[in-house]
């Protein structure tokens, strides 16, 4: 594995621990309301440790294919992410921020030794 695929599943890692252990901190940070314990419990599992294994499985295996996946998720979290920006009319500078760090974090793990996407 690359280095700068090892940075982007730290930093996919962090974002998740955020989720899981802080779920009010990444309330706050993606400006969405976690009041109820139900809402906690999405935070840990959705935006925490489905960001931790995100990370952690191509650590862990060394696989480009899951390095791969990995990029392509934070990719399609981007893309995702501009399709919204415009029917929800959430033109603003938060959105533009996370499209970027989205675009940042794919680009890390997109980096390195092409995947042959045929088996």
């Amino acid at each position: 594995m690359e280095w700068l695929n090892g940075m982007g599943a730290g930093i996919t890692i962090f974002i998740g621990c955020l989720g899981l252990f802080f779920p009010d901190k990444a309330s706050a940070m993606t400006g969405l309301v976690a009041m109820t314990p139900a809402a906690r419990a999405e935070f840990r599992g959705t935006l925490g440790v489905t960001f931790v294994f995100l990370g952690a499985i191509p650590l862990i295996s060394e696989s480009p294919y899951a390095v791969f996946t990995a990029g392509v998720c934070w990719l399609g979290a981007a893309v995702g992410r501009i399709i919204s920006i415009f029917p929800d009319y959430a033109n603003d500078k938060r959105n533009w921020s996370a499209v970027a760090f989205e675009c940042v974090v794919a680009s890390l793990m997109l980096s390195g030794e092409p995947v042959s996407l045929v088996v």
